[in-house]
């Protein structure tokens, strides 16, 4: 599986015969798919409001570790975490995949983990991950808010 980020296009160039050069145009605007860079600004800390988002002090967001995993693992590979805390490396490669190994001395953060691992089980989403393509911040939520106004227009 490759590594592939979904960015917004502001000024699209077109060919000399009018077709998009190196860009899709579609109903919910125009997009271009690259290989992410080497500087990730679209990572955040899992907000109170994520499902993701635990008590664990240093939690670390699954769109960061689902980058890491993507670029370094593939589908079937153990993913290794000899510091778990909340478990999100594990989870994570759960959700894409991998097998996991974690070791983490506090009990309740063991058990932490277990849970969002059940859950993992039900909810395979990673936010800002769709059909493997990490959207660029905001963009997939404009997507969707722009195509549920479409459809309440309709009706």
């Amino acid at each position: 599986m490759r590594l592939t980020l979904r960015r917004r296009v502001v000024a699209p160039y077109r060919t000399v015969d009018g077709t998009p050069k190196d860009w899709q145009q579609t109903q919910n605007g125009n997009f271009r798919d690259t290989f992410p860079s080497n500087l990730w600004t679209d990572i955040t800390i899992p907000f109170w409001s994520m499902p993701e988002n635990t008590d664990h002090p240093t939690q670390k967001s699954e769109k960061l570790i689902a980058k890491l995993i993507l670029a370094s693992t593939r589908i079937g590979e153990i993913v290794f975490d000899p510091f778990l805390g909340s478990g999100t490396s594990s989870v994570v490669a759960k959700k894409l995949g991998r097998r996991y190994l974690g070791i983490e001395l506090d009990e309740d953060y063991c058990l932490l983990t277990e849970k969002r691992l059940e859950l993992a089980e039900a909810d395979r989403a990673i936010q800002g991950y769709t059909n493997e393509i990490f959207w660029e911040r905001n963009t997939l939520m404009a997507q969707k808010s722009r195509r549920s106004t479409v459809d309440e227009g309709e009706g």
